[in-house]
């Protein structure tokens, strides 16, 4: 009897040291969360598929590494079904990524390409779905991209850039079914080739280059979700050979012991000044004085009796002049 007794009070003590115990928690289904970011894109000859890998599980656990990897394409039912998609898409299964870091995952990035063959003139979906532990764990199917393969667009041909006085015009020959074209460039500041913009025609001029400073450029032809590999790379640094434009409202005023000139000022942001030239008597042109800064001359250099005319021409910072202005009208002085 006393030794139930002190069974029964070991127990207790038992009991009493360890404090309360919680509910019994079940294992992780281990199913990884949704690929949410599918993205993909025919380009050459490929259909190029990009994803990140999930870093938890539905209920928030880490996913340490995948079992599997299955990414399928095949052709987008109406009406779509997962179920019976997948009984027919054909199986493209991707290397699980290394092992994440358990303590701080992070979506990993996935990227494979498919060849067009076989695909070509087809209505194709493309989905990806992701397992953490063998057997039947696999997570929901991912985000579906659709797209109808074409065949490949050729990539651009004869990209010549050009300097002009708006910045680089970029001209390249025409691709059969392409619908616009990508225009990429790399400047000094750069580490990568990066869009600028787009054209419906082969043709764009690039507005924002610099003079002096060197550029490399590259064109994509592009049909909806299809683009062409890129063109060569084409490169250029850009100089400024252009003249300021023509001055314009050029008019002369006789004072008393001097000729008054005055003309519209320049717009152009790297104008350096402007050169005042002078006909006497039906004579030639011949430059007056040095570079002037403000669109105001007087000549004080006249004799009565003599018939004089004007024209102007501005320069820009680079030293290239423009072509003289219109000639004022013979004053009598």
């Amino acid at each position: 009897m006393r030794a139930v007794h002190l069974a029964v009070f070991l127990s207790l003590a038992v009991l009493g040291g360890c404090g309360y115990v919680g509910p019994v928690v079940p294992p992780s289904p281990g199913i990884p969360s949704q690929v949410n970011d599918l993205a993909a894109v025919e380009r050459g000859d490929k259909i190029e598929i990009t994803f990140h890998t999930p870093a938890r599980t539905t209920d928030n656990f880490a996913i340490k590494r995948f079992d599997e990897i299955d990414l399928r394409v095949g052709p987008a039912l109406v009406p779509f079904d997962f179920e019976t998609w997948a009984d027919t898409a054909k199986l493209y299964p991707l290397n699980p990524p290394p092992p994440n870091d358990p303590l701080d995952p992070q979506p990993i990035a996935m990227k494979e390409s498919v060849s067009v063959e076989g695909l070509l003139g087809k209505h194709v979906a493309v989905a990806v779905r992701t397992s953490a532990k063998r057997g039947d764990h696999y997570s929901s199917w991912s985000n579906r991209v659709v797209l109808d393969v074409i065949p490949p667009l050729s990539a651009p041909a004869g990209l010549g850039p050009k300097a002009i006085a708006e910045g680089v015009s970029l001209d390249w020959q025409s691709v059969d079914s392409a619908k616009s074209y990508r225009i990429l460039r790399q400047g000094p500041s750069d580490k990568n080739l990066a869009e600028i913009g787009n054209s419906g025609q082969p043709r764009f001029v690039d507005t924002t280059a610099q003079f002096d400073l060197q550029y490399l450029y590259e064109v994509v032809a592009v049909n909806g979700v299809a683009e062409s590999l890129p063109s060569e790379v084409a490169k250029i640094t850009p100089l400024d050979t252009f003249p300021p434009s023509v001055p314009t409202g050029v008019t002369a005023l006789a004072g008393p012991e001097s000729v008054e000139i005055s003309w519209q000022r320049s717009p152009e942001a790297d104008l350096a000044g402007y050169y005042v030239y002078r006909s006497v008597n039906d004579g030639a042109f011949e430059r007056q004085g040095e570079m002037l800064n403000l669109p105001a001359y007087s000549d004080r250099k006249v004799e009565h009796g003599k018939s004089y005319r004007y024209a102007i021409s501005s320069v820009d910072k680079k030293n290239n002049p423009s072509d003289k202005s219109a000639a004022t009208a013979p004053l009598i002085f």
